[in-house]
C-alpha cells in the first residue's frame, strides 16, 4: 500500500496546480485526469463528448471508463480524476486517486475564489471507491 500512496501522491502533486490555475483563469474547469504507466511515466488526460458545454458527470464517466479499460489491460498502475464539487457547502476540488495495489482515496480541497485570488482551505481525504482496479 505504501507504494500506492507514494505513486498516487505524485499524480496529486501534478494535477492540483493545474486545477488551481484553471480556476484562477476561468473560474471553473472541466473534469480531467492523469495516469501513471507501469514505467512511471505520467500522462495528463482530458475528455470530450463533442459538446460545447458537456455535463461534468458525462466527462467523469468517460474518464473513469477509460481508466478501467486501461487498468484491465495493465496499461496503467495509478490514476487521478479531478473535478469541481461542493462539499459541506464549500466549493472544492476533488481528486479521486486509485492504485493497482488497492490504495484508493479521494482528496477534497475546499477553496474560495475571489476576484483576485484563489484561497485554499484545509484539505482532507475520504476513503476511495476502488472503481478503477478491481
Amino acid at each position: 500500500m505504501e507504494q500506492g500512496k507514494v505513486e498516487t501522491q505524485k499524480l496529486f502533486d501534478a494535477v492540483l496546480p493545474i486545477a488551481q490555475q484553471l480556476l484562477l483563469e476561468n473560474e471553473e474547469f472541466f473534469p480531467f485526469g492523469e495516469i501513471m504507466k507501469p514505467n512511471g511515466e505520467q500522462v495528463n488526460l482530458s475528455a470530450s463528448n463533442g459538446e460545447d458545454s458537456p455535463k461534468s458527470s458525462d466527462l467523469i464517466d468517460l474518464l473513469k471508463n477509460h481508466y478501467i479499460e486501461a487498468a484491465q489491460s495493465n496499461e496503467i498502475i495509478a490514476s487521478a480524476l479531478v473535478y469541481d464539487v461542493v462539499v459541506n457547502g464549500s466549493d472544492s476540488i476533488a481528486v479521486d486517486l486509485d492504485h493497482v495495489s488497492g490504495y484508493s482515496v479521494t482528496v477534497v480541497v475546499p477553496y474560495e475564489l475571489t476576484e483576485t485570488e484563489l484561497i485554499i482551505g484545509q484539505m482532507f481525504t475520504v476513503k476511495g471507491k476502488r472503481l478503477i482496479f478491481k
